[in-house]
C-alpha cells in the first residue's frame, strides 16, 4: 500500500511539473507564432512517453539509488583507508556523469551544430574526469573539514584566468556542461554518498559538511572543458 501510494504521489507531482511547460509552449505555437502544430500526433505521444519516463526514473531513485547510496556512504569510513574513500569518489563521479542523461542531451547538440568538429565523446569522457576528479576533492574535504570556500574560490579563480587562454568556442560549452552535470542521476547519488557519509563521522555538521558536493561537482566540468579547449586549440 505504501509503494503504490508513493507511485501516486510521483506521478502527480511529476504531471503537474510537466503539464505547465506542455500548456505553454501550445499556447505560444498557436496564438503568438500563429504557426500550426506538426507532426502533433508524434509530440503528444512523445510528452506521454516523458512522463512515463520521469516517473518510473524518479521512482527507481527513490526506491534503490537513494537508499543504496545512503548505505554506500555510511560504510566508506569502514574501509579503514582515505585513499578507498578518495578513488570511490572519483570512479563513482565518473560513471555517474556518463550515464547523466542531461549531458548526453548537451552532446547530442554540439555533434549537431558543429556538424561532428567537436566530438561528444570526447567532450563526455572529459566532463566525467573533471566532476570525477571533483568528487575525490568533495570526499577529502568532508574528511579533513576543509571550509568550501576554501575550494570554490580559488577554483573560480582559475576557471576565470583560463576563460583567456581557452578557444573562444569552448568558453560556453564549458559552462553549460558545468550546469548539465547538476541532473537528476548525478546530483542524487552524490548527495545521498555525502550525507550517507557525514550520518557516521563524528565532530560534523551534516548542514555544512553534507552539501556543497554540488558545487564543486559543477565547477569541474568548466575547468576540465577549458584545459581540453586549450590544449586541442582552435
Amino acid at each position: 500500500m505504501a509503494l503504490f501510494s508513493l507511485k501516486n504521489s510521483t506521478i502527480s507531482d511529476v504531471t503537474f511539473a510537466v503539464l505547465p511547460i506542455v500548456v505553454f509552449l501550445f499556447v505560444f505555437q498557436l496564438f503568438v507564432v500563429k504557426r500550426p502544430i506538426e507532426n502533433i500526433f508524434q509530440i503528444l505521444i512523445g510528452i506521454l512517453l516523458s512522463i512515463i519516463g520521469l516517473v518510473l526514473f524518479l521512482e527507481g531513485l527513490k526506491l534503490g539509488f537513494l537508499p543504496f547510496g545512503r548505505q554506500v556512504g555510511a560504510g566508506l569510513p569502514d574501509t579503514g583507508s582515505v585513499y578507498i574513500i578518495i578513488a570511490f569518489g572519483s570512479i563513482l563521479g565518473y560513471l555517474a556523469t556518463l550515464a547523466e542523461p542531461n549531458l548526453r542531451v548537451l552532446i547530442n547538440q554540439v555533434e549537431t551544430v558543429s556538424s561532428g568538429a567537436i566530438p561528444g565523446n570526447l567532450v563526455m569522457h572529459v566532463v566525467g574526469i573533471g566532476v570525477g576528479v571533483a568528487l575525490g576533492v568533495s570526499m577529502l574535504r568532508i574528511l579533513l573539514g576543509i571550509p568550501l570556500w576554501k575550494i570554490i574560490v580559488p577554483g573560480y579563480l582559475i576557471a576565470i584566468a583560463l576563460i583567456y587562454f581557452a578557444p573562444k568556442y569552448i568558453v560556453p560549452l564549458a559552462f553549460d556542461a558545468g550546469a548539465v552535470v547538476t541532473g537528476p542521476l548525478v546530483v542524487p547519488l552524490i548527495l545521498t554518498i555525502g550525507v550517507g557519509l557525514i550520518s557516521v563521522l563524528g565532530g560534523k555538521d551534516p548542514l555544512i559538511d553534507s552539501f556543497g558536493l554540488i558545487a564543486i561537482a559543477t565547477l569541474a566540468p568548466v575547468i576540465s572543458l577549458l584545459v581540453l579547449g586549450i590544449v586541442i586549440g582552435e
